[in-house]
């Protein structure tokens, strides 16, 4: 995901850099599948293999997200439509699991700025982790048609057809779009086991 900061006086672009930086090197690109290894609130099924299981925060770990949810909030007092600091703190809720508050912060910066096609789809993600799964499908598809090759909504999309909507054939199908994609996107990852898994069923 590209960043494009609008200029600032060099002090609140210090300010933004060290606030961000964290947050920032976590998600260029932002891979919006990496949040499927959260299961659906109230259960769910498993996701593919190679997900690892939500893990509750250390007390160390929450009292840095603290600070960077301070640090954020702080930046908007003095500007509450800096479209970039309201996005990062939807990822950093995000990438926390905090999927209620995530999606108060994206539906916020999709106000702002329309029709992002990576906003959407990791607000996508975050619907299917509230269990709003065509919801989810609906917001991935939307993603496709204005950005056919956005592997990362493709993912998604199979993700949610195989394993929240149980339409499996539909899901096989889109699979092998993404297959296709495989050979001019080295950032896809290895797509075996979830073939297995969609082909079981």
């Amino acid at each position: 995901m590209k960043w494009l900061f609008k200029p600032f006086p060099f002090l609140i672009g210090l300010m933004i850099g060290l606030a961000l930086g964290y947050v920032l090197a976590e998600r260029q690109p932002v891979p919006p599948a990496k949040a499927l290894r959260a299961v659906r609130q109230g259960g769910g099924e498993a996701v593919p293999p190679g997900h690892p299981p939500v893990a509750a925060q250390a007390p160390a770990q929450d009292a840095e997200f603290q600070r960077q949810v301070q640090s954020l909030t702080t930046m908007l007092a003095d500007d509450p439509k800096n479209v970039q600091v309201i996005t990062a703190l939807a990822n950093l809720y995000f990438d926390h699991s905090k999927w209620q508050d995530a999606q108060t912060w994206y539906l916020r910066s999709l106000e702002l700025k329309p029709g992002d096609p990576n906003v959407m789809t990791d607000y996508a993600v975050v619907l299917r982790n509230l269990g709003k799964g065509q919801e989810a499908l609906d917001l991935l598809n939307k993603v496709l048609k204005q950005v056919p090759g956005h592997w990362q909504a493709l993912y998604n999309k199979v993700i949610v057809l195989n394993f929240d909507l149980h339409r499996h054939d539909k899901a096989l199908e889109a699979l092998q779009q993404l297959e296709k994609m495989r050979s001019s996107h080295p950032d896809i990852p290895d797509l075996t086991p979830l073939r297995k898994q969609i082909e079981t069923r």
